[in-house]
């Protein structure tokens, strides 16, 4: 139980990490320069609590 408990801790944290990571890419690109605005922001952060949320949920799934 502790293993899956770490497991999706790290696994919770490489997606969020995976997806800032990219954004901040992106967001150096002319062609997406749309990422650069306040709406763009706050849709990330939305999307942020949505996959901690299902990534914690997800978790304690698994550890029943």
């Amino acid at each position: 139980m502790l293993s899956i408990l770490i497991g999706g801790m790290i696994v919770t944290a490489l997606v969020l990490a995976f997806l800032w990571g990219g954004f901040w890419v992106l967001r150096q690109w002319p062609m997406f320069d749309a990422l650069n605005s306040r709406d763009a922001n706050r849709r990330m952060l939305q999307l942020t609590l949505l996959v901690y949320f299902i990534g914690v949920v997800g978790t304690i799934y698994l550890m029943a």
